[in-house]
C-alpha cells in the first residue's frame, strides 16, 4: 500500500465493483460516511484507499501510513479488528479517528472514550488539542451525542463546553473519537468540516501537508457556443460579442482570477431557412434538419424564430473567448458536444422541439438508449472533446452535463476518456478508475453570494450562464463578483486549477538533512498558477525553507509564517524556480 490514508468503510457503502460512488445529488449522511471522508482527504491532498471490511484491513501494509479513518459504525469493530488497530498504533505514527463507540464496545478500550448517555447540543465549538486553540460559532446548532472521557484520554474539542472530541497516544501513534457523526454536522454547518480538518491536520503524529483551497470560488460560466439559446423558446437570449467579452475580461483581471467556461462546440441547424439565415466560415450552407456545424464558425440571423433581428454571432464569442484564454483568465470545459439530445433527428422531427425542455438535454436518462447504440467513439464526449482540442488545442478536465442531467454510464465514458472532475451541483473528483462524488463542494448560483459557503475552509463552485451577463450586462457580473469578494472568496480559480491542485498528492518526509515535501500526480494537469500548499510541524521549528519535490525538479521553496507550527509554500510553475 502506498496510500497515506486507509478508511475502512461499511461493507455495502462503498462497492468495489462500482465506478462511481455517489450519485451527484443528495444522499442521506449515514449513506455516505466512508465517501465523505474520502473525498475530504483528496481535497487536503492525500492519497488515500478504502477497505470495504474488516478482513480486508489484516493483509494492509501500514508502512507511510499516516491516517486511518473508521468510516463504519464503530460497535461493529470486533475485538480482533481493535488489537490490529492497536499493534499498528504501536508501531507506526498514524492518526486513527471514528465515531465514539459505546461503553461496552471493544473500541472503547482503545479510544478511551464512549458515547455519552445525554444529547449535546450547541453553537460554540473549540479546539483544544494538539497545535493553537481554534473556535467557531455555529449559525445553526450542531448536535452529538456527546462523550464519556476516562483514563489518560484528553477532551480535544468541546461543543458549548462539553466533550465534543477526545483523544489519546497510543505508542507511536494517537487515536480521536467523534462525539457526533460527521457526515450529520457536515450537513447542519460547515464549522463541523472545518473543525475534522483541524482534527486530522493538528493531531496528526508527525509533520504533515495539505492543499490550502480556503476562500476558493470556482467560477463556471455554462453555454458559450450552443444552440439552445436560438432555439428554445424558453432559453432564448443573444450571444455574449466581443465587447462584452474585453469587459468580462478586465474584470477577472483586476482581480486575478480564473474562470471556466463550459463551451459546447456542436451547433445543430433545425434546417428551417425560413426561420433564420446561417452562415458557417462567411458561407451559407446547404441546410439540413439535425446537421452539426463548428460553433466557433457560426453566425445565425432570426428572422421568424423567438427573437426576430437577433443576430447571435458565434465567431465573435469566439474571438473574445480566445482573448481571455491568452491573458490566462480563462479556460474552456465540456458542456457536451451539441447539448441536445443525441437523436438529432429525432428532435428535428418533434413538434415540441423548440419548447420541450427534454429535447436540450444531452446525456440524460431520456437520451440513454440512444447513447447506448453509439460506439465510443461516435460518442458525443469523445466528438466534444475532439471538437474543442481542435478549436482551442486544450486538453480537458471537467464535465459539466447540460441540464445537470446525467448517466453512471456517461460518467464511466467520461472517465475513460480522461477527465478529471464532474460538475453538477456537487462535484465529482476522480479517484483513481471511479469518480467520487463529494458533498463537501457545492455549486451555488453566482447570486447567492454568502459567507456561509466558505465556513467549511474548501473551495465552492459559483455557476451562472452567458444568458445573465447577456441579459443584465457585465454589471451583473461585477456586482456578484464584488458580493462574493466581500463574503469571503480570496481566490477565484476555474476547474483546470482546482484539477491540477486535487490531482495531486501530497507526502511529507523526514530524510538526512531534514523534512522534505514531495509531491506526486494522480493524472493531474500542469499547473496554470502556483500552488498554495500549508506545512506543519509538531513541536518542532519552522524551517525557513523546505526541500520540495515537484514536477521532476528538487526545488527550495521559502516558508511563510502563518502560525507558530503552521507555514505555507507556493508549488511553482514550470518556468519559475
Amino acid at each position: 500500500m502506498t496510500a497515506r490514508a486507509l478508511i475502512l468503510s461499511s461493507g455495502d457503502e462503498l462497492p468495489s465493483r462500482e465506478r462511481i460512488w455517489g450519485t451527484g445529488g443528495w444522499i442521506p449522511p449515514e449513506q455516505r460516511e466512508a465517501l465523505d471522508w474520502l473525498t475530504l482527504l483528496r481535497m487536503l491532498g492525500w492519497e488515500s484507499s478504502v477497505a470495504g471490511s474488516q478482513a480486508e484491513l489484516e493483509p494492509a501494509s501500514v508502512n507511510g501510513l499516516r491516517w486511518v479513518i473508521l468510516g463504519c459504525d464503530p460497535d461493529s469493530l470486533a475485538e480482533d479488528t481493535v488489537a490490529l488497530l492497536e499493534r499498528w498504533l504501536l508501531e507506526e505514527p498514524i492518526l486513527i479517528v471514528g465515531r465514539a463507540p459505546s461503553r461496552d464496545a471493544p473500541l472503547a478500550r482503545l479510544v478511551g472514550a464512549a458515547r455519552g448517555p445525554d444529547p449535546i447540543a450547541g453553537g460554540e465549538i473549540r479546539w483544544l488539542g494538539p497545535g493553537h486553540g481554534q473556535a467557531w460559532q455555529c449559525r445553526r446548532p450542531l448536535e452529538g451525542t456527546g462523550l464519556e472521557v476516562e483514563g489518560d484520554a484528553a477532551v480535544w474539542a468541546t461543543l458549548a463546553g462539553r466533550p465534543l472530541i477526545a483523544g489519546r497516544r497510543v505508542g507511536r501513534g494517537a487515536v480521536a473519537a467523534l462525539g457526533f457523526h460527521p457526515s450529520q454536522a457536515r450537513d447542519t454547518d460547515g464549522a463541523a468540516t472545518a473543525l475534522l480538518r483541524q482534527l486530522l491536520t493538528s493531531a496528526a503524529v508527525g509533520p504533515v501537508a495539505w492543499f490550502d483551497l480556503e476562500g476558493s470560488l470556482v467560477l463556471r460560466m455554462d453555454d458559450p457556443g450552443g444552440a439552445q439559446n436560438v432555439f428554445s423558446r424558453s432559453w432564448s437570449y443573444p450571444k455574449l460579442e466581443e465587447a462584452a467579452w474585453r469587459a468580462i475580461g478586465a474584470d477577472l483581471a483586476e482581480r486575478k482570477g480564473r474562470i471556466s467556461l463550459a463551451y459546447v462546440a456542436g451547433w445543430v441547424d433545425d434546417g428551417d431557412p425560413k426561420r433564420g439565415v446561417l452562415k458557417v466560415s462567411g458561407s451559407v450552407p446547404e441546410r439540413a434538419p439535425g446537421r452539426i456545424h463548428p460553433s466557433p464558425c457560426v453566425v445565425y440571423e432570426d428572422l421568424a424564430g423567438h427573437a426576430p433581428g437577433t443576430v447571435h454571432d458565434y465567431t465573435s464569442e469566439f474571438r473574445g473567448i480566445q482573448a481571455l484564454r491568452r491573458a490566462g483568465l480563462a479556460e474552456v470545459e465540456l458542456h457536451g458536444y451539441t447539448h441536445l439530445h443525441p437523436d438529432r433527428a429525432a428532435w428535428a422531427g418533434a413538434g415540441d422541439r423548440y419548447e420541450a425542455k427534454g429535447w436540450y438535454r444531452e446525456f440524460g436518462h431520456r437520451a440513454a438508449a440512444a447513447l447506448a447504440s453509439i460506439p465510443i467513439s461516435e460518442h458525443p464526449l469523445a466528438l466534444g472533446i475532439a471538437a474543442l482540442r481542435r478549436h482551442f488545442g486544450v486538453n480537458l478536465t471537467t464535465l459539466v452535463p447540460p441540464g445537470d442531467e446525467w448517466t453512471n454510464e456517461v460518467l464511466a465514458s467520461a472517465l475513460d476518456l480522461g477527465l478529471q472532475l464532474v460538475d453538477s451541483y456537487y462535484l465529482a473528483i476522480r479517484h483513481q478508475d471511479r469518480f467520487c462524488w463529494t458533498t463537501h463542494v457545492c455549486a451555488p448560483y453566482l447570486d447567492l453570494a454568502d459567507s456561509s459557503w466558505f465556513d467549511a475552509g474548501l473551495p465552492v463552485v459559483g455557476y451562472f450562464h452567458d444568458r445573465e451577463p447577456a441579459l443584465e450586462g457585465v454589471g451583473w457580473l461585477t456586482e456578484w463578483l464584488d458580493r462574493w469578494q466581500t463574503a469571503g472568496a480570496r481566490r477565484l480559480l476555474d476547474f483546470r486549477e482546482l484539477a491540477s491542485t486535487v490531482g495531486r498528492h501530497l507526502h511529507v518526509e523526514n530524510r538526512q538533512g531534514g523534512m522534505q515535501l514531495r509531491i506526486t500526480s494522480d493524472g493531474a494537469p500542469r499547473p496554470v498558477r502556483p500552488i498554495p500548499v500549508s506545512v506543519r510541524v509538531p513541536d518542532g521549528r519552522l524551517p525557513s525553507r523546505l526541500s520540495v519535490s515537484f514536477e521532476g525538479r528538487d526545488l527550495s521553496l521559502e516558508v511563510e509564517p502563518l502560525q507558530r507550527e503552521v507555514g505555507r509554500v507556493w508549488l511553482p510553475l514550470d518556468s519559475e524556480s
